[in-house]
């Protein structure tokens, strides 16, 4: 590891003596593969092209963020400015590899332009994946291994995902509404304990002292409450929408964009809103704070999937699918 690790530590070194040129382009990239941004891109798909493919992107990119996060924990390696004559130029307080940024953006944007069959959607998968991996590595966030460690378990999840996923819709279909929304809750649930017990593993794992500064917040538990309020919301969400408010995403120019200006509305209320809120009520690493980070990832995922094609139903700015 240590041999890789100074291979790559010349490599940032170079492409770091662009800076600061590129620190924007860049940073930028990094962007494109933050919550962030997928709070602004997915709920994009979901409401005004394809609830389906929505959905799906999203319940793959909560499964490959986890992994890629658990694995995180399980190795607990540093970034290169932990260890390195490097400039951090972004600052990161989880361990290195795999990047999430490199496991995460792969599958999402292969996936999407695998459903939508576009060429020059391809192209723009391809340059979204290769910049942004190559933002980690420039921003001294992430050695080349660890970036290339992201891309092949993205890939892999990708593959099995593609594999699957009609099989396990098809189950999902046969479900009750209540079956599904149990299930949604069971499977947070899993993620929770899995956590749990990646934390316990690590609890005699120290990190060596020269860099332990660097990682004194890389093991909280934060990310697992995160994502695992996201996926009960996201599909006990999908589940009211098939029922309730099964809204067609077609439409007018005019009606495509309100649902999205109303929804983005929501989503930010919901989303900082909430942590406002919440952060008066209980600090982030206790029992209460984690819980409300579930309960706040839960409402948004609620929100996107369900309230807002409820809301775009009865402001008319979308019709019933037929």
């Amino acid at each position: 590891m240590e041999a890789l690790q100074n291979l790559s530590l010349g490599l940032i070194q170079a492409l770091q003596s662009l800076s600061p040129t590129l620190d924007s382009s860049m940073k930028f990239f990094t962007f494109l593969g933050r919550v962030e941004f997928y709070l602004l891109i997915i709920p994009l798909i979901y409401w005004t092209i394809d609830c389906t493919l929505g959905i799906r992107a999203l319940l793959l990119l909560i499964s490959i963020d986890m992994v890629g996060s658990a694995l995180k924990l399980l190795f607990h390696q540093p970034r290169p400015y932990w260890i390195g004559p490097v400039k951090a130029l972004s600052q990161e307080t989880s361990y290195g590899i795999p990047s999430t940024h490199a496991s995460d953006s792969l599958p999402f944007w292969g996936y999407v332009a695998y459903r939508l069959r576009s060429a020059w959607l391809w192209i723009i998968a391809m340059v979204m994946v290769v910049f942004i991996g190559l933002s980690r590595i420039y921003l001294g966030v992430h050695f080349l291994h660890d970036v290339v460690f992201g891309w092949m378990i993205g890939g892999t999840l990708l593959w099995v995902f593609v594999r699957s996923e009609q099989a396990i819709a098809t189950w999902m279909n046969k479900q009750e509404l209540l079956g599904q929304i149990g299930i949604g809750f069971a499977l947070s649930l899993v993620m929770i304990l899995v956590g749990q017990l990646i934390k316990v593993t690590l609890s005699g794992m120290p990190d060596p002292e020269v860099w332990r500064a660097y990682s004194a917040q890389a093991r909280t538990p934060t990310y697992v409450f995160t994502l695992a309020g996201t996926l009960f919301g996201a599909i006990s969400g999908y589940a009211l929408m098939k029922r309730y408010a099964h809204f067609d995403v077609a439409g007018q120019r005019a009606q495509r964009i309100g649902r999205y200006v109303l929804g983005i509305i929501g989503v930010g209320v919901i989303y900082f809103g909430l942590d406002v809120v919440f952060k008066l009520m209980a600090a982030d690493e206790t029992a209460l704070g984690y819980v409300l980070r579930y309960v706040r990832s839960c409402s948004v995922a609620l929100w996107v999937t369900f309230a807002a094609p409820w809301a775009f139903l009865r402001v008319k700015l979308a019709e019933l699918a037929g």
